[in-house]
C-alpha cells in the first residue's frame, strides 16, 4: 500500500524503533503506505514516551498522540516548521478529522480540535501557513483532492484526459501541491503550481505515486515497473530521478522529505508480518520501529528532524507518535 493508500483513503499506520541499516547509495529505495486505526495511549504510556530514548543513533524521544476520548487516532501530516517551532498535525480519529497543536520540550503540551470538512474530506498534509490538503470520495465513488485555505475549501481535479480520480498528498510553503491521478488503471504523479497541472511518470514505470514535496520542490514517492522488485521509492530533484530501495527489503516506500533532504518511509522484509520505518540521511538508512511491535509506519518529517508516525501492536491497535531527535 502507499501513502496513496492512506492518502487515498485507507489511512496508514506502522511501527517504530531504531537500528542502523547498512549504508547504501541513494540509487536504491521504494514505495509508501498507510493504514487505518489507532488506539488512545494511556496516561502512563504517554508519560513514559516523553522520556524514552531509543538505543542507537540517532536517539529519539517519543510522544504518543491520542485524540481525547477516542479509541482511534491516525495522524498523517505535520507542518515543515521552517518558520515556527509549533508543530501542527492533521489526521483522523474515530469520529472524523482533527487538527492538533504540539509545543514544548521538557513539558509537552498537546491540544486537539475536531474539524469537519465539506464532503467528510480526509486531511493528509499541512504547511506552515496552515493550508491543508487531502481528499474525499463523492457519492459516485470518485476520489477528488482538496485544499483548505483560510476556511475556503477548493476541490482539486486534474484536467488530464481519461482521469477518473485525483489523489492529493502534500503541499509546501509556496503552495505547490503534489499527488497522483488515475485513469482507472494506470496511476501517474502530478504537480500543481500556480494553477498549472503537470503530469509525470518515473521512467519505465507502470505506476507512479507522488507522496511529498519539500520547500525546495524535491518530490518523493513510489513507483512500480515491470522489472522492479516489488514497490520502490524515488526522489525527483532538479528533473533527475533517483531510485530508493532499503538494502534487503522486498518493498520500499518513500513517503516524506524535509528541506535538508532527509527522507522517511516504510519497508517490508521477506516476513509479511513485519513492517518497519526508515530514515534516509546522507546516503545512510536507519530503521525506526517500536521494539516488539509488528507494524511501524513513518508519515512525515519536519525541518527539525521530528518524525511523525504510527505503529500497530499485536492486538491490532494503532497509535500515533512523534519521534524527536
Amino acid at each position: 500500500m502507499t501513502r496513496q493508500t492512506l492518502k487515498s483513503f485507507a489511512l496508514a499506520l506502522s511501527l517504530l524503533g531504531t537500528a542502523l541499516i547498512p549504508s547504501t547509495s541513494l540509487a536504491q529505495v521504494g514505495l509508501a503506505s498507510k493504514l487505518p486505526g489507532k488506539n488512545p495511549a494511556t496516561a502512563a504510556a504517554q508519560a513514559a514516551s516523553h522520556q524514552a530514548k531509543t538505543p542507537g543513533a540517532p536517539s529519539y524521544t517519543y510522544t504518543l498522540l491520542s485524540f481525547p476520548g477516542s479509541l482511534d487516532t491516525d495522524a498523517s501530516g505535520l507542518n515543515p516548521g521552517a518558520t515556527t517551532s509549533k508543530i501542527d498535525i492533521v489526521g483522523i480519529y474515530s469520529a472524523g478529522a482533527f487538527l492538533s497543536h504540539v509545543s514544548g520540550t521538557k513539558t509537552i503540551k498537546e491540544t486537539y480540535e475536531a474539524v469537519t470538512y465539506p464532503h467528510n474530506a480526509v486531511p493528509i498534509d499541512i504547511n506552515d501557513l496552515g493550508q491543508i490538503v487531502g481528499q474525499y470520495v463523492d457519492g459516485s465513488g470518485v476520489t477528488h483532492g482538496f485544499e483548505m485555505s483560510d476556511r475556503y475549501f477548493t476541490t482539486i481535479d486534474v484536467p488530464f484526459a481519461g482521469s477518473k480520480g485525483t489523489f492529493v498528498y502534500s503541499i509546501n510553503n509556496s503552495g505547490e501541491i503534489v499527488g497522483s491521478w488515475s485513469d482507472g488503471g494506470i496511476s501517474q504523479g502530478f504537480t500543481l503550481i500556480g494553477g498549472t497541472y503537470t503530469s509525470f511518470n518515473y521512467p519505465g514505470a507502470t505506476y507512479t505515486f507522488a507522496e511529498d514535496v519539500n520547500n525546495n520542490g524535491d518530490i518523493v514517492g513510489v513507483y512500480i515497473s515491470p522489472d522492479s522488485n516489488g514497490n520502490q521509492g524515488y526522489l525527483l530533484s532538479g528533473g533527475t530521478y533517483t531510485s530508493i530501495e532499503v538494502p534487503g527489503a522486498v518493498d520500499t516506500e518513500a513517503i516524506a522529505i524535509n528541506d535538508a533532504g532527509v527522507i522517511v518511509g516504510v519497508y517490508f522484509t521477506s516476513d509479511p508480518s513485519l513492517t518497519q520505518g526508515f530514515v534516509l540521511s546522507g546516503g545512510v538508512y536507519t530503521t525506526l520501529t517500536i521494539p516488539g511491535e509488528p507494524y511501524t509506519f513513518l508519515d512525515d518529517i519536519n525541518n527539525n528532524g521530528v518524525v511523525l508516525g504510527n505503529y500497530q501492536d499485536a492486538a491490532g491497535l494503532t497509535v500515533s507518535f512523534l519521534a524527536t531527535p
